[in-house]
């Protein structure tokens, strides 16, 4: 059946999606039922907090979406830390919609004498985010950035935190002086009721580019804006502001991908006040971030685009392109294990051996580092 022409589309039996456990599961429970009685599908929302779970599951069909921020995907892709497994590493996704327009950043509690990023130095107390990679990296690169941190594991000091709402209660208990957040999250609005408040640390990136290409050099998936959604303390705090696009795998039919993105095209009036995320969920953000980002878009979004006069010779180019890449990236990971499978190497991030190996492996194919792009004309 050629792609576009709806007439005779059935809705599959079953349309599994996966998120992270609290705000990520409340999202799409907030309009899942409502697709489900439009439709007729079974739908069904999985929670975990771990994204490498999360991609795993979508990558081997136990859910058929999941949303994905950029630093994650990008570790997914490169097969870093805990990605960097049998199974966990590269494959191929593409988009099919956009999740919402957030933002995030840094806190303190209210009266800590930290008051600026320039403030952060050798002894400070971050919470540990380890469990949560990409948030991980986006700290550590944050710490790097007033440029007197130099070796992140001997001149910071490490807390731990077991999930979000344990995070928050370690600055407002003063166990730990600065964390990584969104300030849409609930956990962050009751952090910020406490007697002391909280305070968010501006990354302005204008006014710091030094600091800003140190934060760039560990995490280049990074766009410094003023925050606009959450707690009322965030707003105008310069953080990072940015859409995320939900996935799946890119061998999902072509003609589910087209009327399912159909649907929330001209259904958003449905879902935009059942959670605060929707109102991004919108035609208009994917566009904004389409000449953006490094993701392939899904066959059945490109034609529900061309459909509405929307897709360009530019960004057939870009959609290309990013689908190359992608394709280097899992033929190179697959070659990799095999070689290391002919040494008996034991393929785990756990593995010293192999993590060296994979990412030497990546340095001798010259394989880049995913990006944002400025536009649809950058190479």
């Amino acid at each position: 059946m050629v792609v576009g022409k709806t007439k005779g589309f059935k809705w599959p039996e079953r349309f599994a999606t996966v998120g992270w456990t609290g705000l990520g599961v409340d999202l799409l429970r907030s309009w899942m039922p409502i697709l489900s009685e439009k439709t007729g599908m079974k739908t069904q929302v999985i929670g975990t907090p771990d994204s490498v779970c999360r991609f795993r599951w979508l990558r081997f069909g136990i859910a058929d979406m999941t949303a994905g921020g950029t630093t994650e995907v990008s570790q997914m892709l490169e097969g870093d830390r805990r990605y960097a497994k049998r199974d966990s590493g590269p494959f191929q996704f593409r988009a099919i919609w956009a999740q919402s327009k957030s933002n995030s950043g840094f806190f303190v509690r209210g009266d800590s004498p930290i008051k600026t990023v320039h403030d952060i130095k050798p002894g400070v107390r971050a919470v540990d985010m380890m469990r949560y990679l990409a948030s991980q990296r986006i700290l550590e690169a944050f710490l790097l950035w007033s440029g007197e941190i130099k070796d992140l594991e001997k001149e910071v000091v490490w807390v731990p935190a077991n999930n979000s709402d344990h995070k928050a209660e370690l600055i407002v208990e003063g166990k730990a002086d600065v964390a990584f957040a969104m300030p849409s999250s609930p956990s962050i609005y009751k952090a910020e009721k406490n007697p002391h408040g909280i305070r968010w640390i501006s990354l302005n990136s204008q006014e710091d580019p030094d600091g800003a290409r140190r934060f760039l050099a560990v995490d280049p998936l990074i766009d410094f804006l003023p925050m606009f959604n959450g707690v009322d303390s965030c707003k105008g705090v310069w953080g990072s502001v940015g859409v995320s696009l939900q996935l799946t795998r890119a061998e999902t039919d072509a003609e589910f991908v087209y009327n399912l993105a159909k649907w929330l095209g001209e259904n958003w009036n449905l879902i935009k006040g059942t959670h605060p995320w929707n109102e991004w969920a919108t035609r208009a953000s994917l566009m904004e971030e389409i000449p953006h980002t490094f993701y392939p878009l899904h066959d059945g979004l490109v034609a529900y685009l061309k459909d509405l006069g929307l897709w360009t010779n530019a960004m057939e180019r870009r959609n290309r392109n990013n689908i190359d890449l992608v394709t280097r990236y899992c033929k190179a990971n697959q070659a990799a294990i095999e070689k290391a499978d002919d040494q008996r190497m034991w393929v785990s991030s756990k593995n010293p051996e192999w993590v060296e190996f994979w990412e030497n492996y990546k340095k001798e194919l010259n394989l880049p580092r995913f990006k944002m792009f400025l536009n649809l004309e950058e190479d």
